[in-house]
Parts: C-alpha cells; structure tokens; sequence
C-alpha cells in the first residue's frame, strides 16, 4: 500500500470523509484541501466540518473516497487524528492558505488539522 501511486485521485481533489457520531449515525463530509504526505498518511485542512471534529474525537475511524471524472476510485480506510496547533496545522496553514486564499466559507486560515493514517485501500472502477 503505498498512498504516493493515487496522489492524482487524492491531492487537492473534492474528497468524501465518512465518520460516525456517539450514536453511530453517520457523517458525510466533503474536503479539497488535501495532500498524501507519507506513503500511509493524508492531511486534510478542515475549514468547516465542525461534525467530523467531534465525530473523530469520539471514534477515529473514517473511510476516504477520491475518484476522477470517469468515478475511477479509491476507498481509503484508516484512523484520524485532529489538531488545532503543532506541525500538522502549520503544514495546513502553509500550504493552502499561504497566498491569502479564501475559503467558499470565507475562512482565512484552518480550523485544524486531520491527519489520517491508513490502514487499507480498496480500489474500485
């Protein structure tokens, strides 16, 4: 398994998080602020997804799909962490908000930071 084969599909692509509350309902979430950054690890800049904070806070675990415009794809499985500070927010920070880009949601700057740690991908076409 090596995240740096699918960098198309995944980096600074429309992505779907699926994540589940307390209650086990589910979350669906959609991020572009994202990068592979290591052959088993994503970062994801959260800008909104206020629910998938909790959620991953609650329960780490979260499925990822990434696909292109003929729905080639990826479902990626593994555990996500969530930060408000440190390397992993900074990376965030530096790398999609540097040239003083603006969110459809009007943010400046991240609310945090998912790194996700895979554990499997399936691929699917």
């Amino acid at each position: 398994m090596n995240l740096f084969h699918y960098k198309d599909l995944i980096d600074g692509n429309p992505i779907h998080i699926a994540t589940v509350n307390s209650s086990n309902n589910p979350n669906l979430s959609v991020a572009s602020d994202v990068r592979v950054i290591k052959e088993n690890e994503i970062i994801i800049s959260v800008n909104e997804m206020s629910n998938t904070q909790k959620n991953i806070e609650h329960n780490s675990n979260i499925v990822i799909t990434a696909f292109n415009s003929e729905w080639i794809g990826l479902r990626i499985f593994g555990k996500g962490q969530f930060y408000t500070d440190g390397k992993y927010y900074d990376f965030c920070n530096k790398t999609f908000f540097s040239n003083g880009e603006v969110t459809p949601f009007g943010a400046t700057q991240p609310k945090g930071a998912i790194l996700v740690k895979v554990d499997k991908i399936e691929e699917f076409k």
